[in-house]
């Protein structure tokens, strides 16, 4: 049976596909698990065939699911090459400020973002407010938001950008100084409340990682404490270039990042460009991140938005 199979029932599939789960898909889709297993029922009830296997520990696809995944993905593929020649075509003339609102972690994904905005586009300007507030956004008082939480506004558009991975890492020196350091050993640059809630903190303390003599409130600050030698830190992987990844058998949960907007601040062209752009550079960002900790051991754990706190 023929069927015109949109792109939101490949997103669909995609999400399942990478996921193994229809609670899983959901949450990176910001829709009910219900919704995901009634839309699916339906994309099957058109095609005539069953797309995905359902059994109590999660999901698998069919052989024509699978077949119609590879279609998702070269058109997943299409959609960013669309959007990378868009950018190159939006009108040159395009003026404005944009306020973006990010965390530390994301500091530097928004900074390359307007560099290359700016070069496109010299009569417009970026502000960057580095804060974990995330309901300035909400008030409109930033156009942007990079984040690492999914509120579930209404009045925003959450738009699901990938998973932000964690690792332990050290600098060379520290290790030179203490070779045989184990998680018990390791002197932690731990974070202050409420940071040392993030699940990731107290995943490595219940591994282990509870030797804390230095504690701060800033990730940048514990970055460049980790830098200096000081002792280890949990740090997200597209921050610790340049450091050495230690205990890999001490899993850690990874995060989902969103890039977030209102509906009228897309309707301005400026702000519509910007965030086409620092899309690109965050898919960059995790993808190159996700990477190296999977030839270092790890698993690949990048996943498109739309297909799969703060820092």
């Amino acid at each position: 049976m023929a069927l015109q199979t949109n792109w939101d029932d490949l997103r669909l599939l995609l999400a399942v596909s990478r996921r193994g789960s229809f609670l899983q898909a959901g949450q990176l889709l910001g829709i009910a698990a219900s919704t995901v297993s009634r839309r699916l029922t339906q994309l099957e009830a058109a095609l005539g065939e069953l797309l995905v296997e359902r059994g109590v520990e999660g999901c698998w696809l069919t052989s024509r699911g699978q077949s119609l995944v590879e279609v998702a993905q070269a058109a997943e593929a299409g959609l960013r090459r669309q959007t990378a020649a868009g950018i190159s075509e939006l009108h040159t003339g395009l003026s404005g400020s944009v306020l973006v609102s990010a965390g530390e972690g994301f500091s530097s994904c928004v900074l390359e973002a307007a560099s290359r905005f700016t070069s496109l586009h010299p009569r417009c300007s970026v502000e960057l407010m580095v804060t974990a507030d995330f309901h300035k956004i909400v008030r409109g008082v930033a156009d942007i938001a990079v984040r690492t939480a999914h509120l579930g506004e209404p009045s925003l558009i959450y738009r699901p950008i990938g998973r932000l991975a964690y690792g332990i890492f050290a600098d060379a020196g520290y290790l030179k100084r203490f070779p045989g350091v184990t998680p018990a050993t390791a002197v932690n640059i731990a974070l202050l409340p409420p940071l040392d809630m993030l699940p990731q903190m107290r995943a490595a303390k219940t591994g282990g990682l509870d030797r804390a003599q230095i504690s701060v409130n800033s990730f940048a600050v514990q970055l460049e404490s980790v830098r200096r030698g000081m002792g280890v830190a949990v740090l997200p992987r597209i921050l610790a270039k340049d450091l050495i990844e230690l205990f890999p058998d001490l899993q850690l949960p990874d995060m989902e990042v969103y890039l977030v907007t209102r509906p009228q601040a897309l309707k301005q062209a400026h702000i519509k460009c910007f965030f086409a752009i620092l899309e690109q550079v965050l898919l960059e960002a995790l993808s190159i991140a996700n990477a190296e900790g999977y030839l270092l051991g790890g698993d690949p754990k990048w996943v498109h938005g739309g297909a799969s706190q703060n820092n």
